[in-house]
């Protein structure tokens, strides 16, 4: 129980927006055993998963994942989600938004004095550490590692990113 937090990608599929893949792949199951039109234009990107004892297919792709990241959950709520923060909601990330994300983790990293201006905390049910301390650094740390990656990595002409939390 707490604060989940995800980067999710979804590959950007011909003659398909967003919203029509995204719930196309809710669907998928049904897709595949009706064998349509759709699933032809899914399934180049199924992916099989096996975790726990479980197995499912996917089009969907976890790149990131953090838990009680508070910091990072509260910029993705302000900016990307109008500052109405829902216990489940899924919003697109552009690179823009990562190359964002990433300077202030930095700036945060090297002026280590009042990070609460820069990236402040949450709080929230079972949100985790609201203090500045070591472990909120280590999340800005290794947020800011994960991002300078998928800016450079992450190929936004074929794929959407999109950020998903629960809790």
């Amino acid at each position: 129980m707490g604060l989940d937090m995800y980067l999710i990608s979804l590959p950007k599929i011909e003659g398909m927006d967003y919203e029509e893949v995204h719930i196309a792949n809710a669907y998928l199951h049904q897709h595949e055993t009706e064998q349509n039109e759709t699933y032809q234009k899914l399934k180049p990107y199924v992916k099989h998963f096996e975790e726990y004892g479980r197995s499912w297919d996917s089009i969907l792709e976890e790149v990131a994942y953090w838990r009680k990241a508070n910091q990072i959950h509260h910029w993705f709520v302000e900016t990307l989600h109008n500052g109405e923060d829902e216990p489940c909601f899924t919003q697109e990330v552009t690179k823009d938004n990562l190359i964002d994300l990433n300077n202030l983790c930095i700036k945060v990293l090297k002026k280590k004095s009042a990070p609460q201006n820069i990236l402040p905390t949450r709080p929230g049910c079972f949100f985790g550490n609201l203090h500045y301390n070591d472990f909120y650094y280590k999340e800005i740390y290794e947020t800011q590692a994960l991002l300078a990656y998928l800016i450079t990595h992450f190929n936004f002409e074929t794929h959407y990113l999109l950020y998903q939390c629960s809790w």
